[in-house]
């Protein structure tokens, strides 16, 4: 039966869309840019990016989410899984649910794993971050989660993108809100640069 369901919708890369059982073919896969750099977005609260936002990745990631090839995700998920700490818990960033319902997917939890532990919702109402400005970003996220639920002392968030850290700031603070003293949010991807939520909240104008 596999071997029928290839012939009729073969596999592609997400990346490049050549043929490809990996997720990522050979070469897409060679040209990850490495992140890793730390980034302090509030007391208690680190941010860092496993591989940098760009192509093949956010290319990968826009058809896993919005173009659909959610089939995609557990191959993404396999990705960031080796990066994510084994010993603490941890959670991911909710889609609003009917952001998730029309993709067919909450693709934080997949990344997240069958370990996470939903913690946080997302409150109705807020607007898709998809081409709002920074400014927009962060307004955008205030008040944007809540958290239920027993929150551990420290925990992993997980996310997909990190662009201006705006959502992981305030999905981690609506956390620390709930008893949560550090959170260190992964990201599959990240903006390059020092995400401009963290230089808002230093300067107290979050």
């Amino acid at each position: 039966m596999s071997v029928i369901l290839d012939l009729l919708v073969p596999p592609r890369c997400l990346g490049c869309l050549a043929r490809s059982r990996d997720g990522l073919c050979t070469t897409c896969a060679a040209d990850l840019e490495d992140d890793g750099v730390p980034h302090r977005l509030a007391p208690g609260v680190l941010a860092t990016a496993v591989f940098a936002y760009e192509d093949p990745l956010a290319g990968a990631i826009k058809r896993v989410k919005t173009d659909g090839m959610r089939e995609g995700a557990r191959h993404l998920a396999t990705i960031i899984d080796p990066h994510l700490p084994r010993q603490v818990p941890r959670t991911w960033v909710p889609a609003p649910r009917r952001r998730a319902r029309r993709r067919g997917l909450d693709l934080p939890e997949v990344l997240a794993g069958p370990q996470a532990t939903r913690l946080l919702s997302a409150r109705a109402g807020r607007r898709d971050q998809g081409g709002l400005s920074a400014k927009d970003r962060r307004r955008s996220a205030i008040g944007a989660f809540e958290a239920h639920g027993r929150v551990p002392q420290r925990l992993v968030l997980v996310d997909d993108v990190r662009a201006t850290g705006a959502t992981l700031l305030a999905a981690a603070r609506a956390l620390q809100a709930a008893g949560a003293q550090r959170v260190l949010a992964i990201t599959l991807a990240g903006a390059a640069g020092a995400p401009s939520a963290a230089r808002q909240a230093e300067s107290g104008r979050w």
